[in-house]
């Protein structure tokens, strides 16, 4: 059986890391959420990327991101067994040296990882143990949300995401109460699969759901102002990542027959931001009722 993780456990590793403000993330509410972000998914996304990882370093994550940004370039001059000795070096020893590298190390990371797997197989080797590795010892009861959290941003890099859901799967089944607390890392995964079954036991009312959503977006706002994260480019992005999550919601919604909850999710978020993403979210025979 998988053992339960203790609560006290998931409040350290809570503690451990450093708070949302510091965390480099695609975007402040991924750190609050503690997910790795999706690169390079919108036109502006990978220039607000960065910016957030400028603001988010320090003196000494500035060191760590010099190291990173040295061995990208060591990939592309084509040493790569250096450079795959360091990519290693820097997954596993980087939050050792800064915390604030927490996003950086799931994320920009691992996709120059891949980037060099793409022309040197033993890069790929090395992500593809990494992550048995790491899987392994979750399954063994072994793990934390941390550890888990590697497997599905290694997943994520891999294009394997249905290990993440079969992972998930096998945790549920064998301790709901930490597929619980894991559920936040897992579920673009799940939804994604469109494990319905999975997602109507851990994410309930998909309009609670997008309670937080709004939440983190309204949260977003308050950082138009800053000249660090990117004005204008930043609002877009804001307001594109609202009507994504909640078109998402929305599709939940109504795959769980919750008709109510994916009109409540349209109307809201319509108020805020005119898509015609949104407008064509709810089957056509429920669009009037969802406007009024």
């Amino acid at each position: 059986m998988f053992r339960d993780v203790p609560s006290d456990q998931c409040v350290s590793e809570e503690i451990s890391k450093p708070n949302h403000a510091s965390l480099p993330f695609r975007s402040p509410r991924r750190a609050a959420q503690g997910r790795a972000p999706t690169l390079c998914k919108g036109k502006h996304q990978n220039t607000i990327d960065m910016a957030i990882v400028r603001v988010a370093m320090t003196s000494r994550g500035e060191d760590m991101q010099k190291y990173l940004s040295d061995t990208q370039k060591m990939a592309r001059q084509g040493k790569h067994q250096e450079a795959l000795e360091r990519f290693l070096w820097f997954h596993d020893h980087a939050l050792e040296h800064e915390p604030a590298m927490y996003g950086v190390r799931l994320s920009f990371a691992l996709d120059y990882w891949k980037s060099l797997a793409d022309v040197y197989p033993p890069a790929k080797s090395a992500l593809v143990e990494t992550r048995d590795h790491k899987e392994e010892t979750v399954l063994n009861q072994e793990g934390n949300a941390a550890l888990f959290h590697d497997v599905v941003a290694l997943n994520r890099t891999l294009g394997e995401d249905e290990r993440t859901v079969e992972l998930f799967e096998t945790i549920d089944r064998d301790s709901p109460d930490t597929a619980r607390q894991y559920w936040d890392v897992a579920k673009d995964a799940v939804i994604e699969a469109m494990r319905y079954d999975l997602v109507r036991k851990y994410i309930g009312n998909p309009s609670r759901e997008f309670i937080k959503v709004k939440a983190m977006y309204d949260h977003d706002t308050t950082l138009y102002d800053d000249p660090r994260i990117g004005g204008d480019q930043f609002k877009a992005y804001n307001e594109n990542n609202l009507v994504e999550e909640s078109l998402k919601l929305i599709k939940v919604a109504l795959a769980l027959d919750d008709m109510q909850a994916a009109k409540d999710i349209q109307k809201k978020v319509l108020t805020v931001v005119q898509d015609y993403r949104l407008r064509d979210a709810v089957p056509e025979a429920d669009k009037e009722d969802a406007q009024h």
